[in-house]
Formats: C-alpha cells, structure tokens, sequence
C-alpha cells in the first residue's frame, strides 16, 4: 500500500524549514512561499548544525537547503533529515558548481534538487511536486549521476561531522562547544574520534581532509 504524501494527510499548510547561510535569499524563499500559497514558514537557518536544532523542534515537513553551509554541509544535512523519526521531504536549492559536491548530495537522496540558475517557475514546479510525493530534478541538474561519498564519513557521528568541519573552518573549541550546546571536554573528546576513525593526527591533516571532501573550500 503507498503511503500517503504530506499534501495526502492533512489540508493545513505545508510546514517549511528554510536554509541557507544568506539571509537575502531566505527572505526571497519565504516570499516566494507565501506568494503561491499552501506553505508556512516555521524556521529558517543559516548553518548545518542549527539547521538541526530547528528541525528537531519544529518536525516541518518540507526542508528546502543549499549545500554550502557552515559547522554542517548540506550533504550530510540530508543524510541526517532523512534518518530523522517524522516524515519529512528535502529539496536541494544549490547555487554549487562543484559536480562533484553535487553528485553525492544527490546520491543521499533528497526529493528534489534545484540550481539557483534555474527559474522561479522551475523551483515552484519542483516543490509542488516534491509536496505531492514525485520526485524532481532540474533539467540544469538532470545530467549529474549520483555519487556516493567516502565511505569514512559514513561512520561519523552527527557530533563528529560538525566537528570536522568546523574545525577544517578554523574555529576554536570554544566557538565549536557553543554552535553544539556541549561542554569543550565533549568536543575535544568528538575531536580525537574524528581522527582515530579517519586516521588523522593533526588539524592540518583535518583541514587537508575536509578541503578534499569538499566539506569546506580551500
């Protein structure tokens, strides 16, 4: 039996979680979404890891994100969306040129995925069909084939992800402790994980790491 889309079990509005690190282009979104109709707009954020937190708090039931975010990119944001316990249904809306970067978010599957040099009517048609329960992929996009990723970062936790990456950003363990609500102990000890299980040793080694992963720009 197909189980029912999210414009199949309820007649409210759609429940919408922006993210993007700019704040104009989340404004665009939210207008964009209000002037078709049928959504609501119930938290915005500009990083990975926030993007969670808001996420979990308010269970939305469409979730439209770039790739290149900080402390959380957006590839691992929509492995981690997609593991979540409530139905939810990710659109990419990506201005990255990187194929590369493109072909593994799209190997994680998200429901739609949209270039920023694509058209307003093609995002609007993509998130239509995302919300009736098709799939929707741009033609800009349409030519990348999925590809998977590492399989070391597989084994990361969601902690040790935002970590990596947000060392591989220059940031201190303070600044690191405070986006994650943890203790500088915690993240230290998440620090010493992400190198045993990637065998690192350094922060540059972390860095070199996360440049080639394209988790961060060189």
């Amino acid at each position: 039996m197909k189980a029912p889309t999210v414009s199949e079990t309820s007649t409210s509005p759609t429940r919408v979680v922006i993210v993007d690190d700019h704040t104009s282009l989340r404004d665009m979104l939210a207008m964009v979404l209000e002037r078709e109709g049928g959504y609501e707009v119930v938290g915005e954020a500009s990083g990975g890891v926030e993007a969670m937190k808001v996420c979990r708090a308010t269970h939305p039931e469409l979730v439209i994100l770039d790739l290149a975010l900080p402390e959380l990119n957006g590839s691992h944001l929509i492995r981690l969306l997609l593991q979540e316990s409530w139905p939810v249904r990710v659109v990419v809306y990506s201005g990255a040129m990187d194929e590369d970067l493109l072909r593994e978010a799209l190997a994680e599957g998200p429901h739609g995925f949209v270039s920023k040099e694509d058209t307003l009517p093609e995002l609007r048609t993509a998130l239509r069909a995302v919300v009736s329960g098709s799939r929707h992929v741009s033609r800009c996009s349409e030519h990348l084939v999925p590809r998977r990723g590492g399989d070391e970062l597989q084994q990361l936790t969601t902690q040790e992800c935002a970590v990596l990456q947000m060392i591989a950003e220059g940031r201190h363990t303070k600044e690191i402790a405070n986006a994650l609500g943890a203790s500088e102990k915690t993240v230290e000890h998440h620090r010493q994980n992400v190198m045993k299980k990637l065998g690192l040793h350094d922060v540059a080694g972390i860095t070199r790491y996360a440049i080639r992963h394209r988790m961060v720009r060189a």
